[in-house]
């Protein structure tokens, strides 16, 4: 039986990479002339018909995006009931569907899975591609925005020359740190912790930045044994809670996201203590649940269904006129003052 040909066939008789032979048949730039009469010449040659992509041969493109979702932390509950992820995953579903197309999403648990969303670039089932979820400078989301395709990156520090190809769009996790914290300084507190998220991840530097510059600009020493490092999950916020207890009993502590908080509030209640008449406590995000707490959580309120707009319609409008721009985003955040918080002037 005569073996099928693939685009690794046709990468290795026409003397170049798998992502080449993609870059020729979705007509992209960043191609020779000469490679891409080799290329053709192979294809026609050995009557290679491209999974998914016999439209692209006729001049269109597939009206489908792809929405890749980083998660590496490994829980059973994903995409489905995440407060981050799934509120994400509506809007950019929402403003696909008005624009007519149709949104493929993945959830990436590690490194080796990058691949199978490289996959989907090169054999042109998908158009362009939003990653959210990821860590900064992550080289998988750099080759892939080499190779030439349209991508949009969530949480991205700027200026990384890589970067420079994609639509970047960050919500300003700085600003939203600085304000809580300065909150709590305006509140009278003075020993101010921090649990911090995953510090691959440009959020959770932002974050670390704007609790520090806080604490700089009121003159109010900063103590490296305050600051305790989670993970985004509850399990992470009841384990970061612990460890700053054993050390330290702090007035207030500003949480990375609210999910954290969760944790936060049922070991701090295991101590012993109330918030926030022992403890004030404040998050990041505002997720639905933050309200229902009890005390209801003080929080940074992330937009994500206008990022989410952002991204998309980015996208969108890049495969549509068939360009490839830069454009960097950041997104406003806002102070929700509930009950969490306890003044001590």
């Amino acid at each position: 039986m005569k073996k099928k040909i693939n685009a690794s066939d046709i990468a290795k008789i026409a003397g170049v990479s798998r992502s080449t032979v993609s870059r020729v048949i979705n007509n992209y730039g960043n191609v020779t002339e000469e490679t891409r009469k080799k290329v053709i010449k192979a294809i026609q040659e050995y009557n290679y018909v491209p999974h998914f992509s016999a439209q692209m041969l006729a001049g269109k493109t597939s009206k489908i995006i792809g929405l890749f979702i980083v998660d590496t932390k490994k829980q059973s509950n994903k995409m489905t009931t995440s407060s981050y992820f799934s509120p994400f995953s509506n809007g950019v579903i929402d403003e696909a569907s008005k624009k007519g197309y149709k949104v493929l999403i993945a959830i990436i648990n590690n490194h080796d899975e990058f691949k199978g969303a490289s996959d989907l670039f090169d054999n042109g089932t998908i158009s362009g591609g939003i990653f959210i979820g990821s860590n900064n400078n992550e080289k998988k989301i750099k080759d892939i925005i080499q190779d030439g395709y349209k991508v949009v990156v969530l949480e991205q520090e700027n200026g990384i020359s890589e970067f420079t190809k994609a639509i970047v769009v960050n919500s300003d996790s700085y600003g939203g740190a600085y304000d809580a914290t300065k909150y709590l300084i305006q509140l009278g507190h003075r020993s101010i912790a921090h649990i911090s998220g995953d510090e691959r991840q440009w959020t959770a530097i932002c974050k670390i930045q704007g609790y520090r510059k806080a604490l700089e600009d009121a003159g109010i020493s900063i103590q490296e044994s305050m600051i305790v490092k989670g993970n985004y999950t509850e399990e992470s916020g009841c384990e970061a809670t612990k460890k700053l207890l054993k050390k330290a009993k702090p007035t207030a502590i500003f949480i990375a996201n609210d999910s954290m908080a969760l944790g936060v509030y049922e070991e701090i209640r295991n101590a012993g203590f109330k918030i926030p008449d022992d403890i004030s406590v404040i998050g990041f995000d505002d997720i639905e649940v933050s309200k229902y707490l009890n005390p209801s959580l003080t929080t940074v309120r992330v937009p994500l269904l206008k990022m989410a707009s952002i991204a998309t319609n980015s996208l969108i409008k890049a495969v549509d006129q068939e360009v490839s721009y830069y454009t960097s985003y950041n997104v406003p955040v806002e102070l929700i003052v509930r009950q969490s918080c306890k003044s001590l002037l």
